[in-house]
């Protein structure tokens, strides 16, 4: 019962007598505004009411909350405020964009048990940034999903999961996180919303997974100096950088790029490799470890689009990237996934680098 919405539970304990009251004691709670109609918004007020006030279980699995229309304020945090009072493991809370902006109540001493919070678009004060640290001692997932953060600022001596997408911060304060039990993490920012120069990473020796994703859904300046990030990934195993400009971005002194020892597997998702393969031979230089890379649909240079429509293929002259040395002994396998119009441009590169790829598997897929 307890993987039920919270208003279907109540309906199936009508079935029979036995049931009638295991929705009180039920350890998960699903909270759906969706599951009544738009003009029954007094309904849904009573039922929500009704089910928190006489749930009787001393502490919950899971509290699980969606708001999908426009409601009071100081309505919305009571009932987010009831369900946190019962130590929730679990607590999962969301709303629609046409909705208020509800804030998050205080932890406090509730937040002893909490394991896993995921929010999407929920405002965040200092207070519960700040109880994520000392009130939430067993906390190891942490979702933020366009979510308002007075005081960006996350630090947690227990967290191993961590996303952080399109954060909001009016104050202009920089993102620091300080997570040094961190395993994986993921980074989406849009290209007008955050500077990568404003995200602060402290040292993270756990961490083995790492994807940054730059968004950008227009014309804007790249972002700058990300290349702050990189060093603090240097522990990871596996990195995925994603974003038309993030290679672009990283252009620096390639005698100061990090070396990336424990780099086993290399993701290129849209990137810009239009500066003739440079920068991705800087990142080959500097990963020892490598076995794997794959370079999916990526920019690259634009003289591989100079050519007739009608040309024999056959016939086609290739440019070889003849400069693009590396050093990767344990490189065993390249994905490349690409379009139909950059397949003479990748031909260039393979064969100017085919030299170093002797031990290597080449798989190439047409989107």
């Amino acid at each position: 019962m307890s993987f039920l919405p919270a208003r279907l539970a109540v309906q199936t304990c009508v079935l029979s007598r036995r049931w009638e009251d295991l929705w009180c004691s039920m350890p998960c709670i699903s909270i759906d505004q969706q599951e009544f109609d738009m003009a029954a918004s007094g309904r849904f007020e009573e039922f929500v009411n009704s089910l928190l006030m006489f749930h009787k279980a001393p502490s919950l699995e899971m509290f699980r909350f969606y708001v999908t229309r426009p409601y009071k304020f100081e309505v919305v945090s009571r009932w987010f405020r009831r369900g946190i009072m019962c130590c929730p493991a679990v607590v999962e809370i969301s709303r629609s964009a046409n909705t208020h902006c509800y804030g998050l109540p205080h932890l406090g001493p509730r937040g002893c048990c909490l394991r896993r919070l995921h929010l999407v678009a929920i405002y965040l004060d200092k207070t519960v940034m700040q109880h994520l640290s000392s009130a939430c001692p067993v906390l190891e997932d942490l979702e933020l999903d366009e979510c308002f953060i007075d005081h960006p600022e996350i630090s947690s001596t227990t967290l191993k999961h961590l996303m952080v997408k399109d954060y909001i911060s009016y104050s202009g304060k920089v993102l620091m996180i300080a997570a040094p039990a961190l395993v994986s993490l993921y980074l989406v920012s849009n290209a007008v919303q955050w500077n990568w120069g404003s995200v602060l990473l402290n040292d993270m020796p756990s961490l083995v997974n790492a994807k940054v994703y730059f968004k950008q859904d227009g014309p804007s300046d790249p972002p700058q100096v990300p290349c702050k990030i990189l060093c603090s990934l240097i522990n990871v195993r596996y990195l995925e950088l994603s974003g038309l400009d993030t290679l672009l971005a990283l252009h620096e002194d390639p005698d100061t790029f990090p070396t990336f020892s424990n780099f086993r597997t290399l993701l290129f998702n849209g990137c810009d490799l239009s500066d003739d393969f440079q920068m991705l031979a800087c990142f080959l230089n500097n990963t020892p470890s490598l076995e794997k890379l794959t370079l999916q649909y990526c920019k690259l240079p634009e003289d591989s689009k100079k050519r007739k429509r009608m040309e024999n293929p056959k016939r086609i002259s290739i440019k070889c990237h003849d400069t693009l040395t590396f050093q990767c002994p344990n490189l065993k396998l390249i994905e490349i996934k690409y379009k139909e119009e950059d397949v003479h441009q990748l031909f260039g590169l393979l064969s100017g680098i085919w030299r170093n790829l002797l031990k290597t598997t080449i798989i190439l897929t047409k989107a």
